[in-house]
């Protein structure tokens, strides 16, 4: 029972963590704040890059700016966490034992749905008198085969240039831009600091486990998405050093 009481004086207390920091600061504003600082920061690696280390492969190029943009984004948050909570009274009359508590938060099922497809099955009375007449029109295809793939070819690799662009930025929007991963982070420097002055051994997961839980999903994503567009554009568009690059190159042959 002491656990029990022990484990909701703790609920409690972050409860009160999260309600001051929402009061007291605009974390969506800070949140912005941290996602432009971060933005700036992969745009000043991703320049360096290409002008002064000379790396000519865009998938190369992005993989390297988001990893090092992410290990600065999870510096900035750290610190950023700290300035928003040191100051504060922080006080928790809690004297726990050594419990674990494992993953209660953020964890989340997940359903998958099934998907009937039927049976599609016709009659084939009349397949074999129209054997001759599907013949006849696969050549006529093949035919004007090389020369639709000349057309094809190029719309395919621009609308996959175009997703990869689209889903690319929102999975960053959603990575630098949220404020969910700043008041993780500040709930846990809190505590730590609460744990160094109390005789607190209540088992966290700790800041940076708190930031990676809430953003390796749209890391991966923007990951993904930025190593396909690299690969897209060194493949279609060889000549092509940037992304701005490729766009005007673009809308020239349109």
């Amino acid at each position: 029972m002491k656990v029990l009481s022990n484990w909701r004086s703790v609920r409690l207390w972050e409860t009160q963590v999260e309600r001051d920091l929402h009061r007291n600061y605009s974390l969506r504003t800070h949140g912005i704040l941290i996602g432009s600082f971060t933005l700036l920061l992969m745009w000043g690696v991703s320049a360096l890059q290409m002008h002064l280390l000379h790396v000519d492969s865009l998938a190369v190029r992005y993989f390297l700016t988001l990893g090092v943009g992410y290990a600065g984004y999870l510096l900035v948050l750290r610190w950023w966490a700290k300035r928003l909570v040191e100051g504060r009274e922080l006080d928790l009359d809690v004297d726990a034992p050594d419990v674990e508590f494992g993953g209660g938060r953020g964890g989340g099922s997940s359903h998958g749905s099934h998907v009937n497809l039927g049976d599609g099955g016709g009659s084939g009375g009349d397949a074999g008198g129209g054997l001759s007449d599907v013949a006849g029109g696969a050549l006529d295809i093949a035919g004007g085969a090389d020369e639709g793939a000349v057309i094809v070819i190029p719309i395919i690799a621009v609308f996959l240039i175009c997703t990869a662009v689209v889903l690319g930025a929102g999975s960053l929007v959603l990575l630098y831009f949220s404020w969910d991963a700043l008041l993780a982070v500040a709930v846990e420097v809190a505590f730590s600091y609460v744990s160094a002055r109390a005789a607190v051994r209540v088992a966290r997961e700790g800041w940076l486990m708190a930031a990676v839980r809430l953003t390796w999903k749209p890391l991966l994503g923007a990951v993904i998405c930025a190593v396909a567009l690299g690969a897209l554009l060194d493949h279609f568009m060889p000549h092509a050093h940037s992304l701005p690059q490729a766009v005007r190159a673009l809308m020239k042959t349109h």
